[in-house]
């Protein structure tokens, strides 16, 4: 049931390359990509918020794993499934030039987030396998429930793409990206190869040589603790009884 071919190939490819190098020659799909014609880049505050909103989603999408594991087990389903992965990258690539986007960013973006999704599930089915599960009860329906989610998710992430991409290629912006992974991207599954693999597009962008970072955009860090402070005070306020909780 396990495709130990293709677990093979995965681990072997992940754990030969350095911790923190690019993981450039996982796929096949280039991820060294220029910012051409940015749009006016959202401001710092918008632009932290949206690191954290990007990164959330994809811890969610790499969670649900674990239910379409437990589906493709019960049904004896591969992990893969290629014709449908390449149909929704091009998907992704077309609603991305509609966005502005360049769609290769976007295709490859969304090529290693079905990258990390994997080895989510391959890690599943191998302590299952070990385990001699038989099925599971009460898995939600691929079709019916956890590929609209996925859909969902798809859709939010490229729209939060959208706006980050003007500035992914800031140095300070790639140091936040993985600054916050590490409190954000955490749950079953996810490991440092896992938080790698879903990184990797967004780390490798690069700024043409006619163009600079703003210095304001470099503070982003310290806007970061700036907010983090913010929500630390707003929660600390509401407990001592000064602000109405929400509803």
């Amino acid at each position: 049931m396990l495709q130990s071919g293709l677990f093979f190939l995965l681990s072997s490819a992940l754990l030969l390359l350095p911790v923190d190098g690019v993981l450039a020659d996982a796929l096949a799909t280039p991820l060294i990509h220029q910012v051409e014609n940015p749009v006016a880049p959202p401001g710092e505050r918008e632009q932290a918020l949206l690191i954290d909103r990007l990164l959330h989603l994809i811890q969610q999408r790499l969670m649900i794993q674990h239910q379409v594991a437990r589906w493709k087990w019960n049904q004896q389903k591969p992990i893969e499934d290629p014709q449908r992965e390449e149909a929704l990258l091009n998907q992704m690539g077309q609603q991305a030039a509609l966005k502005q986007m360049d769609p290769q960013q976007a295709i490859a973006f969304f090529r290693w987030q079905i990258q990390a999704g994997k080895l989510i599930q391959i890690a599943d089915f191998q302590t299952w396998q070990h385990q001699q599960i038989g099925s599971f009860a009460n898995v939600p329906d691929l079709n019916q429930t956890l590929r609209p989610q996925l859909d969902q998710l798809t859709g939010q992430l490229l729209q939060t793409l959208v706006q980050l991409t003007p500035f992914l290629a800031c140095p300070a912006t790639q140091k936040l990206i993985a600054e916050r992974s590490r409190s954000i991207l955490r749950g079953e599954g996810i490991d440092a190869t896992v938080r790698r693999v879903a990184l990797a597009p967004l780390m490798t962008i690069q700024l043409p040589a006619s163009r600079d970072c703003s210095p304001r955009f470099n503070t982003t860090l310290k806007l970061q603790e700036k907010i983090d402070r913010s929500i630390r005070l707003d929660r600390t306020v509401k407990l001592a009884g000064f602000l109405p909780k929400l509803s």
